[in-house]
């Protein structure tokens, strides 16, 4: 009797738009051992400043909305003590998941920001928020054109591409209640397109100062990596059933509401050399105190309009940014199974995959670097020398 056998399954690589695409773009050996091998760092900066202004801005959303007979409906801005309550809750919460702060200096700073950004920002973003969190998913064909025969791992002929918007808005424009809204001015001011009555727009958060418009040209461009995820969030909410038309992406760079003595000095290297695309006016207050200011002296209290400038950059959906971006996505999953198939097939780790130490902040948290090829800061371990 012939008995027949079952067939493997059949599952679809699953490649995120922020672990994926953002991690290997960074670097892709680091990407290996954190993503793939699945090996925690033993310096998260990045992730605990991501994980911990996300969170409170989540729960003063929560608090905005209220909780029907049990707790009313409550507006920022908040005091202190409530805003010292949240924060404390959310940094348990991500301490559980083994986020901590390297210093009491970082953890007061994350604090002050997310007080930023929920009091500043959050008085002007609640109001106009739909939905927040929103899990998106969709399904494209593996480029497998783009990869070389013996580098061809995967049985499957598509991929799953996943991701998770902050905020997504359902707008108006003859909504009263939204006529004096600061942030929404500035959002329309930034779509480049005609907009029908009613759209939406994706809004994504990021812990991290804005970055130049233009890097030297084998350095990595976060202006680009962020605008083709938001495009690519914008095609996967697009699919959905009870969707709108996206008209615009918005990323929110949450340092930007309060910057640092480090932030003041590189935003006067790139106002130097023409490289930022948020500039003060002329003569304005703003470009007299950057102007004057010294780095031995205290931050200066930016106006906030400038502020808001500075953080809010708007993003432009229309087909064929969209197909650009989706374009770039492939390209980069490609890149990834090329590095997975010469693994397999080198039996070797190192030398297979991509290196970028154009980034020091990516390389400072990196724990990789001391015996990274492509990391010259870093001395490389030696024996020590006898003497005889």
């Amino acid at each position: 009797m012939r008995l027949s056998k079952r067939p493997p399954v059949y599952s679809l690589p699953s490649y995120s738009l922020t672990g994926d695409l953002l991690g290997f773009l960074r670097c892709g050996l680091q990407y290996r051992y954190t993503k793939i091998g699945k090996l925690p760092a033993t310096r998260p900066l990045q992730a605990w400043f991501g994980s911990f202004i996300h969170g409170v801005l989540e729960e003063a959303y929560r608090r905005y909305l209220g909780i029907p007979g049990i707790q009313p409906p409550q507006a920022p801005p908040y005091a202190d003590d409530l805003m010292d309550e949240m924060c404390k809750l959310v940094d348990k919460r991500i301490a559980a998941q083994g986020l901590f702060p390297w210093s009491q200096d970082l953890e007061e700073l994350g604090y002050r920001r997310a007080k930023a950004a929920v009091n500043e920002l959050g008085a002007l973003l609640f109001p106009m928020i739909s939905k927040a969190e929103v899990r998106l998913t969709g399904a494209r064909p593996l480029p497998k054109d783009l990869i070389l025969p013996q580098y061809q791992t995967r049985e499957a002929d598509r991929y799953e591409v996943s991701g998770v918007v902050d905020v997504i808005t359902h707008v108006e424009l003859h909504d009263p209640e939204l006529q004096n809204n600061q942030l929404l001015r500035l959002i329309l001011q930034g779509i480049q397109r005609d907009v029908p009555d009613s759209f939406e727009v994706i809004i994504d958060y990021k812990g991290m100062r804005r970055p130049p418009k233009m890097v030297a040209e084998n350095d990595l461009s976060f202006w680009d990596i962020y605008a083709w995820q938001t495009q690519t969030y914008a095609y996967l909410r697009g699919k959905q059933q009870e969707s709108l038309p996206v008209v615009a992406g918005v990323l929110i760079y949450l340092n930007e509401l309060l910057p640092t003595r480090r932030d003041m000095l590189r935003l006067k290297k790139e106002i130097a050399e023409g490289t930022t695309d948020v500039l003060p006016e002329k003569w304005s207050w703003e470009d007299r105190v950057l102007n004057s200011w010294r780095s031995g002296q205290p931050v200066p209290d930016l106006p906030l309009e400038y502020r808001l400038k500075r953080a809010i950059r708007v993003v432009t959906v229309d087909p064929g940014s969209v197909q650009e971006a989706l374009t770039k996505f492939d390209e980069t999953v490609a890149r990834i199974e090329i590095c997975r198939g010469k693994e397999l097939e080198q039996g070797r780790l190192v030398d297979p995959w991509e290196k970028n130490a154009s980034d020091e902040e990516t390389c400072s948290a990196c724990d990789a670097r001391t015996f990274c090829p492509s990391y010259g800061k870093e001395k490389s371990p030696s024996l020590p020398v006898g003497r005889g």
